[in-house]
């Protein structure tokens, strides 16, 4: 099991160059748009973390959906503000930014 550190490395190698491209014709500068691809991930990624300890073996699966839920809720308004995009782009991309990201991290554990 990686450390906490390392899946935070892991998680903005693939979330940040998704937020990026997704946001390229954003209406908000770089440094924003830099920040709308750090910022969520490294605010929601410590916190889910933490939580997803507090599942066993049974109720992991459970656990994992529920977490991956709360972040996509707490990162949408998010990248709303940093990026500049409306509501629901800023739903869809964290959608696809986590479900990208916890697939591939599903699959390099």
């Amino acid at each position: 099991m990686p450390t906490q550190a390392a899946a935070l490395g892991v998680t903005l190698l693939i979330e940040a160059p998704i937020v990026l491209a997704a946001t390229a014709r954003a209406r908000r500068g770089p440094a924003w748009r830099i920040a709308a691809a750090l910022l969520p991930s490294c605010l929601t990624h410590p916190l889910a973390w933490h939580a997803i300890g507090n599942f066993g073996a049974h109720d992991y699966p459970t656990g994992v959906l529920l977490i991956e839920a709360l972040v996509i809720a707490a990162e949408a308004p998010m990248l709303h503000w940093l990026a500049g995009i409306p509501w629901r782009a800023a739903f869809a991309l964290s959608l696809l930014a986590n479900v990208v990201s916890a697939m591939l991290g599903a699959a390099l554990a």
